[in-house]
């Protein structure tokens, strides 16, 4: 009987002692978790960095651990802050200055301190206004390196890092940019800096005159709205006015593609032919007829500013111009999440017959159009080849680096390549 009852308190005890140490173990996670997010102050107040205002869902990963990033939020060396699509993230930066970070983008805080802080732009798009000269920060890009810290003047500037390119665009002030080459170029307000390698990972870095037309949508929006906003190269009535006439340009596009439709189904409903169809359907996802909202965009391919040149086209391609340089007439394409413009111009070409040639760069994990519609690089003059735009903006860099956006959304994309007179980055 006594043994019975001496392994009843055993038990008892033994189950005590689980509890205690299941208790002792939740107790220890919660404060490692606390201590990791900083709940509980653990030194985060010296940092100068802090997030001010987040736009849709953008995570930070810190000592291994990920979570989703919340307002006021001290940042630390080593934190890394990753956007996803449609989703910003302002961070408060020496009391004064700020750093905006763009969708589909990643940053890593390399310091925070007061007098010390600095930031890695592993991929994507960042806006910097800094307010107070002295108190700005550095910013790398791959190898190269933003030194926004030592310039005397308040400075402000955006930043993007892609595959093989980065740019530097100044609106405020001055700043100098340390090349991997070991270079360092000085790039001034109304200036321009792009940095890239060519498929045969040649380096060049060259300074050019910064134009409103050269901003996408994000780089426009937060120059319109940040602290010095008057004091820019720009007047605010340029930026709009370039605001403007992409808007227009997305509604002329949808409008056309519309009219392609109707088109199309008037014939399709006449004689069943499918000539001259405007809409290309299907998707890398296999997802088009499932019960979510179809992603569209429209596309169009053109070569008219060659009709300008026919004296610098090369014998026997004039056959391959079409009469009004169209190509490909406004087209409504299917697409799934993730798929770029290069992704939706092959389909497209597939799928009209198009021919379409293009190479692959592994040291960039990227694509390069080479020719379309036989009509290649340098076929007509030195600096003929193809580029694309996207809702009336030239990206600076490559077609298989810009992911789409739904054509219905504020900034869906109407990819749009023209050969020759056009400034912007070569597909």
């Amino acid at each position: 009987m006594q043994t019975q009852q001496q392994k009843k308190k055993n038990k008892k005890l033994f189950n005590i002692l689980m509890i205690a140490m299941i208790a002792v173990i939740a107790f220890c996670s919660v404060m490692a978790v606390g201590h990791i997010r900083g709940w509980f102050g653990s030194g985060d107040s010296s940092s100068a960095v802090v997030t001010k205002e987040i736009s849709g869902v953008a995570n930070i990963e810190r000592s291994g651990v990920g979570y989703s990033l919340k307002e006021k939020v001290p940042l630390k060396a080593g934190d890394i802050i990753e956007t996803e699509t449609g989703s910003t993230v302002t961070a408060k930066v020496s009391g004064h200055n700020a750093l905006t970070l763009n969708e589909n983008a990643e940053l890593s805080v390399k310091n925070s301190e007061k007098n010390d802080v600095a930031f890695t732009l592993n991929e994507g798009e960042i806006f910097a206004d800094g307010k107070d000269p002295g108190k700005t920060f550095d910013v790398a890009l791959d190898k190269n390196t933003v030194h926004a810290a030592k310039s005397g003047d308040a400075v402000t500037f955006a930043a993007s890092q892609q595959k093989g390119s980065a740019t530097v665009s100044v609106m405020r002030g001055s700043l100098s940019v340390s090349i991997e080459d070991g270079t360092e170029k000085d790039v001034k307000a109304g200036e321009s800096l792009l940095i890239a390698h060519d498929n045969e990972g040649h380096l060049s870095a060259e300074i050019a005159t910064l134009k409103a037309e050269s901003f996408d949508d994000f780089v426009l929006t937060q120059a319109l709205k940040c602290d010095s906003k008057d004091d820019l190269c720009f007047a605010a009535k340029d930026l709009k006015k370039v605001q403007e006439t992409r808007t227009a340009e997305k509604q002329k596009a949808q409008e056309a593609a519309a009219k392609e439709d109707a088109l199309y189904k008037e014939i399709m409903s006449s004689d069943g032919s499918q000539s001259g169809s405007s809409s290309v359907s299907g998707s890398k996802s296999g997802k088009s007829g499932s019960s979510s909202k179809v992603k569209t965009c429209t596309i169009q391919i053109r070569c008219d500013s060659i009709l300008k040149h026919m004296g610098d086209l090369k014998e026997g391609k004039n056959k391959y111009v079409p009469a009004n340089g169209v190509i490909l007439a406004t087209s409504k394409v299917e697409f799934a999440d993730g798929e770029t413009v290069f992704d939706v111009l092959k389909r497209a070409c597939s799928y009209t017959g198009i021919q379409l040639e293009y190479s692959y760069t592994p040291m960039y994990g990227s694509y390069y159009v080479e020719g379309i519609n036989h009509l290649y690089e340098f076929d007509c003059g030195s600096q003929s080849g193809w580029m694309y735009k996207v809702n009336g903006w030239f990206p600076n860099y490559g077609c298989s680096s810009y992911k789409l956006k739904d054509g219905d959304a504020s900034s869906g994309a109407i990819p749009a390549r023209e050969c020759k007179g056009e400034q912007g980055e070569k597909a």
